[in-house]
């Protein structure tokens, strides 16, 4: 099978949603591919509005039991009355991501001519004629991790290649032309509201030395704030370099290579310094030797896994194929294509060294942006590493992972000064500094003390899937930090079971009998059912590295948890009373966490729950649920844990068709990069669930996907899984375990117990 891995289009992008994405992890470029004046919208991941701040509420704590009694009561309103007084950070926003600025390019040779116009009335204008191009093409290689725009003007033949380098550290754009007419252009780096009107500018100023490196520099934040510098230098073949203030002229070039680099004072006491060594250094090894180490290290993690669904080429530009997909479907070039998309939007957005993606992975044009383009740990961060372990993406998915010990440290004094708890505690958000303080003055989302332990689940993924006992001896004493806190923090009911609170179901509200309402509750079942996860979880990871310190509390609490309810309506009950919620069609689906990324409902093992998980999803949607990009993906994820791949199927249908942009990146709107992720999780999860000791064999297949080839998907216990399948039907499936390993193999309702020695393949059917 074989399939075009590219997106392409015929016109450069007139706006931001348009533009086609590059990125290190570090460094993120849209690029607009436009003719005579390019624009590079840039950013450096750790350019945030300011420096750490402490928001820790103190004087919290003498008002919990208060709510609580009001909660019991049944004083809704006077609870979260008390709440809004007294449980809100001192400030209620954390640190927010911003852009870095704009890159220009401008080639004056290729804007056609301005000239005067008279109109009937009299009035004169000024317009500007478009200069003529043929054949052009604006087009991301995903094979290759290359973005190249191509045309031809005036018998020249243009050429524009961008990549960002992570072995280097650099943007890189390189320009040819081969014809009559040379390379003449001017950059210019601006850091500005580029709104019309507004004309407001967020750095210190641009200068060039005597070496004409550009610099672009400033600060953000006040005394403790963040200082941050972007720097380029161009390289050409032929012609000449001219100073002109703050612009760069190159004129007379055959090719040219623009190299940019930036960096802040969040990992380097010098910016300044780090930019221009890594500008001689990216001057000194040359285009080619960048180029061809940049290749090697995109390919190496962008080949760990391949899926094949279809051997049809759609060869139409992207767009096209976006906006008739709804009527053309199953387009499954283009599903193809959205999937391999995503692992190259992870691979560019978070590596080892960078910041974990955030809302929009490291992509943000704004100042402002919407949500503080933060980490949104309720669900959204969680969604953009779902599908990094399955994937042979563990070392991506370590910049979650080693930015969670920063929450960690800052989770442990909120713990301490709000709750007076043991442990640690993060609240719906985070932020480059690991802020854990509530964020927002909304109760139905600032009042969550959850995101800690859900963040703390990711650790318990990374071993499950490597095994490295090293990392888990490292990260385990935050898990039993996660832990302790809820252990502290819990309290018992009168049904005599521990619950949160207080505490919300993310972002929803309910309606009592008497037509009370809130947010505000007392152990509400994403709570839960996040509780019997990790504290699950934890006992494993307790008898591994042999501390058992917790297992007395855990085992007791675990043992008296509430569980899962089913309501009036025949659906997972959202909170311990059967309330009606105030939007039915909800794009938070929290009740469910236990369906995925939990695993207590489960159609073998709980059908009665597994039957009312579907009746939710049937109500939810019946009322315009799924309206989001990211509520769909984890919508998909839910019928795929349902064994309903004609469902699932459906939810990437509405997806591709209802919340993608021409880029083909998520729309919440505005853009959020949880959706591409989740998505990418969910087709996979159509095809191979793992369970540890259990393993699905297209478990939800949906007609469309009738025939595909899967390699390289990873298994939990240092397995790797290749298959490939025509007509619904396995063809071939081989099975590797580094360790010896025993699982049941579950395939079309069989069920096969496979037991493996130390490196050993299975070829299970061939």
């Amino acid at each position: 099978m074989t399939i075009m891995c590219r997106l392409w289009y015929q016109k450069p992008a007139e706006e931001w949603n348009e533009a086609l994405p590059i990125g290190n992890g570090q460094l993120g470029g849209m690029v607009f591919g436009r003719v005579a004046s390019e624009r590079i919208q840039l950013n450096e991941d750790s350019l945030w509005s300011g420096g750490p701040m402490d928001r820790v509420n103190k004087d919290s704590y003498q008002y919990l039991s208060q709510i609580r009694d009001c909660l019991k009561n049944g004083e809704i309103q006077e609870a979260e009355n008390i709440t809004k007084q007294t449980q809100f950070a001192t400030s209620p926003h954390m640190r927010h991501y911003q852009t870095l600025g704009d890159l220009w390019i401008d080639f004056n040779h290729l804007e056609g001519e301005k000239r005067v116009i008279r109109r009937e009335s009299g009035t004169l204008s000024i317009v500007q004629d478009s200069l003529y191009h043929q054949n052009y093409s604006r087009a991301l290689d995903l094979e290759e991790g290359l973005l190249t725009v191509d045309f031809k003007c005036r018998d020249t033949q243009y050429t524009r290649t961008y990549f960002a380098s992570h072995p280097d550290k650099v943007i890189v754009c390189h320009l040819t032309s081969k014809g009559p007419d040379k390379l003449d252009f001017t950059l210019r780096l601006t850091r500005k509201d580029n709104r019309s009107g507004f004309g407001a500018s967020y750095c210190d100023g641009v200068t060039i030395d005597d070496q004409n490196v550009m610099r672009l520099s400033g600060h953000q934040g006040g005394d403790d704030g963040i200082y941050f510098e972007n720097q380029l230098a161009v390289v050409q073949e032929g012609g000449e370099q001219i100073r002109a203030g703050g612009k760069l002229i190159v004129e007379g070039a055959s090719a040219a290579t623009i190299y940019l680099t930036a960096r802040t004072t969040y990992r380097t006491k010098d910016p300044s310094s780090w930019c221009q060594k890594v500008l001689r250094n990216a001057v000194a090894k040359g285009y080619e030797a960048i180029l061809a180490d940049y290749v090697a290290d995109y390919k190496e993690l962008f080949n760990r896994s391949r899926l094949y669904l279809t051997n049809v080429e759609d060869k139409r530009p992207t767009d096209a194929q976006l906006q008739s997909f709804e009527e053309e479907q199953p387009n499954l070039s283009l599903v193809n294509l959205y999937y391999d998309y995503g692992r190259y939007l992870l691979i560019s957005s978070s590596r080892e060294d960078s910041l974990p993606a955030n809302l929009q992975g490291i992509w943000n044009p704004d100042f402002e942006p919407q949500w503080g383009s933060k980490y949104t740990i309720n669900i959204n961060t969680e969604m953009n590493y779902w599908f990094a372990e399955k994937l042979g993406y563990g070392d991506l998915h370590m910049a979650l992972l080693k930015h969670l010990k920063k929450v960690h440290q800052q989770g442990k004094k909120v713990a301490k000064k709000m709750y007076h708890c043991r442990g640690f505690v993060c609240h719906h958000n985070t932020d480059l500094w690991g802020d854990a303080a509530p964020q927002d003055e909304n109760i139905s989302s600032t009042i969550w003390p959850m995101g800690g332990a859900w963040l703390s689940l990711h650790i318990v993924n990374y071993y499950e899937y490597s095994q490295d006992r090293a990392f888990l001896d490292e990260y385990f004493p935050i898990v039993q930090d996660a832990v302790l806190f809820l252990v502290d923090y819990m309290v018992v009911n009168d049904n005599g079971e521990y619950v949160t609170g207080p505490s919300v179901s993310p972002e929803n509200i309910y309606i009592t009998d008497h037509d009370d309402f809130g947010s505000l509750t007392m152990g509400p079942t994403m709570d839960i059912e996040i509780v019997r996860s990790l504290f699950s979880a934890y006992l494993k990871l307790a008898d591994i590295v042999d501390d058992h310190r917790l297992d007395k509390e855990v085992k007791q609490i675990l043992a008296h948890l509430p569980s899962l309810k089913i309501s009036k309506n025949g659906t997972i009950q959202e909170w311990q009373e059967d309330y009606d919620e105030l939007e039915p069609g909800h794009r938070h689906i929290s009740q469910l966490f236990g369906l995925f990324p939990g695993d207590s409902i489960q159609p073998l093992k709980s059908p009665e729950l597994a039957q009312a998980a579907e009746r939710t999803l049937e109500r939810r949607l019946s009322h315009g649920g799924g309206h989001t990009g990211w509520s769909l993906a984890w919508i998909i994820h839910f019928y795929t844990r349902l064994f309903d791949g004609e469902n699932a199927w459906a939810g990437i249908c509405r997806l591709l068709s209802k919340a993608t942009l021409p880029n083909l990146m998520d729309n919440h709107p505005p853009f959020q990069i949880d959706g591409n992720f989740g998505a990418v999780s969910g087709i996979i999860d159509m095809l191979v669930q793992d369970r540890g000791d259990q393993l699905f064999v297209l478990p939800a297949l949906p007609k469309a996907l009738s025939s595909g080839r899967l390699e390289g998907y990873r298994l939990k216990g240092q397995g790797e899984l290749s298959m490939s399948w025509e007509d619904g039907k396995i063809k071939r499936l081989e099975i590797r375990y580094a360790v010896p390993k025993t699982i049941k193999l579950y395939y079309k309702g069989s069920e096969r117990h496979l037991s493996f020695e130390r490196g050993q393949t299975i070829n299970v059917y061939k």
